[in-house]
């Protein structure tokens, strides 16, 4: 059963010590926790509403309530109640329901499972799918997929919310990450997506599939030379 104190352990929060959470039950009765996901980079902050409504999203569900702890103060901003029809409650407990998101294997043509999870893609500004698997396990794979809205600045790219929902779900150490988008001559992390997988995965291998059917290897690292990573701040 998920609990307010469960997710709360979830939370990325290494920077300013404040846990900040919400769940989401979407419409088909599926439970998506969501925390916030601090950078090094500040303005890059993922916050626990992108984190449970875009894995909800990403899953091919539609937000309905969203949770909030009943003691908290936490405002929710009006943006993501007007797009996505939001109820929201403050509640003291979470409704005893499943959770919207399974771990899987890598599937034997990673490309062609890339393509299919962008189906769930949520990109009517830009028209321009971008898919990932991320391993939060050995073997094991959570997805996430690019979601945008009017408000620009609000969207994540694929990267971004598989790592929202790995971390919202208790998943601390990746181990890799795919990433396909079909448009293009050669496919790469932006700037931001790539402050934050050397925030969580900066050694670790980034495989990327290209839209003329080549693949290249990367860290995350290699692909930020001399990265902030937010040491000197907590130290």
């Amino acid at each position: 059963m998920i609990t307010w104190k469960n997710i709360a352990t979830h939370t990325y929060n290494r920077y300013s010590g404040n846990a900040e959470m919400c769940a989401v039950l979407s419409t088909s009765g599926k439970l998506y926790p969501g925390v916030k996901v601090e950078n090094a980079s500040f303005p890059l902050t993922i916050s626990e509403f992108q984190s449970a409504i875009f894995s909800c999203l990403s899953e091919g569900d539609k937000p309905e309530i969203l949770y909030i702890p009943a003691e908290s103060e936490q405002s929710v901003p009006q943006i993501w109640i007007d797009t996505y029809n939001l109820t929201v409650e403050y509640i003291a407990e979470i409704p005893n329901q499943p959770l919207g998101t399974n771990l899987t294997e890598l599937p034997q043509d990673v490309r062609k499972h890339l393509i299919d999870l962008q189906q769930f893609c949520q990109i009517a500004e830009s028209n321009f799918p971008v898919s990932s698997l991320l391993e939060v396990e050995p073997g094991r794979f959570l997805h996430g997929v690019n979601i945008e809205l009017t408000d620009w600045q609000l969207g994540l790219c694929a990267e971004r919310t598989a790592i929202a929902k790995a971390i919202s779900l208790g998943y601390r150490d990746f181990h890799s990450i795919h990433i396909f988008a079909p448009k293009g001559d050669f496919i790469s992390p932006c700037g931001a997506c790539r402050q934050v997988l050397v925030e969580h995965l900066p050694y670790k291998k980034i495989y990327l599939y290209h839209p003329d059917g080549t693949t290249s290897e990367h860290t995350a690292a290699e692909l930020l030379p001399a990265f902030f990573n937010g040491n000197s701040i907590i130290d």
